[in-house]
């Protein structure tokens, strides 16, 4: 597993806590509200680290398509939760938060997948 140095993961943590804050501020969410939401993102950073060293026992490379799509999903599914919960605002129903999460999560999991295959696939043809 690659780890990053970490002035660059504070960076990364910071910017994404930045960001978080002026799309709560955008969309007129109440100060706790707001807290609440940027409180996610060490949530956020921390769970798809956990994700990676819990379905990542090997590399990726040996894996099966099984594996790829069992991992991206994962991942897919992680950040559209993420997606929907800043983006979710007072006034948004239930049943359009759902259905954000299937697309962001079927459209981001399909393309992940399809994009590692296509990795490997190059890679193995390049051995």
């Amino acid at each position: 597993m690659r780890t990053m140095p970490t002035t660059t993961a504070w960076l990364v943590s910071i910017t994404l806590m930045a960001g978080v804050a002026a799309t709560s501020w955008y969309l007129g969410d109440q100060a706790a509200v707001t807290v609440a939401k940027i409180a996610i993102v060490p949530l956020y950073l921390l769970a798809t680290k956990g994700l990676r060293a819990y379905l990542q026992n090997s590399s990726l490379e040996d894996a099966d398509l099984k594996a790829f799509m069992r991992f991206q999903f994962s991942e897919a599914a992680l950040l559209a939760a993420f997606v929907v919960v800043v983006a979710a605002h007072a006034n948004s129903a239930a049943s359009r938060m759902v259905m954000d999460f299937v697309w962001i999560a079927a459209l981001t999991g399909g393309t992940l997948t399809a994009a590692a295959w296509l990795r490997q696939r190059r890679q193995n043809s390049a051995k």
